[in-house]
């Protein structure tokens, strides 16, 4: 069957399209204890992306022929994947992101919790419908924090735009629980 615009339209009113704000940060449970509640604390994600997946490619010689075999699996971001946050006026969101980064390494005392992240230290998106239902649910796994932005504040020329800070975080891979 040849592609027509008709085709085209009746497949996109069944289907409809994911939209660039249909995305939550659901929950985020980090080394140390550290938890952030999608429904309490991270209604201030401002920007987020869903992680990619590469299977590496493997070539195997033989008789001067090539073949193509699908190696081990990769994550582009998987060692600096970022999330943008709106920031409180009351500093509360990014003193918490502070409290798991000094949980991971403790300046004063050189102790902290670096060790490898397991199951317990996850990051939960979901991707959401038009009437904010779970379409998808993606875990990315051994989640840990790697650093947090700073905020820039223009005292001198200052609109009232409101503020953002990035926070970056490392995994080992993700899951898909759709």
């Amino acid at each position: 069957m040849a592609t027509t615009i008709q085709n085209f339209f009746t497949r996109a009113a069944e289907k409809q399209f994911s939209r660039d704000f249909l995305f939550r940060v659901r929950q985020i449970d980090l080394v140390g204890g550290v938890s952030f509640n999608g429904d309490e604390d991270l209604v201030y994600a401002r920007a987020a992306v869903l992680p990619g997946r590469v299977i590496e490619n493997q070539t195997v010689n033989y008789y001067g022929q090539e073949f193509q075999l699908p190696g081990r699996a990769t994550y582009e971001n998987a060692a600096g994947y970022a999330i943008e946050f709106y920031h409180d006026e009351d500093c509360e969101l990014r003193t918490k992101f502070e409290a798991a980064s000094r949980a991971v390494f403790n300046n004063e005392t050189s102790t902290g919790q670096y060790g490898m992240p397991g199951d317990e230290s996850v990051i939960n998106l979901v991707q959401i419908d038009k009437q904010l239902n779970d379409v998808r649910n993606i875990e990315l796994v051994g989640a840990s924090i790697r650093s947090i932005g700073d905020v820039s504040y223009n005292i001198a020329d200052g609109t009232g735009e409101v503020v953002d800070f990035e926070v970056t975080f490392a995994y080992h891979f993700y899951r898909d629980f759709s």
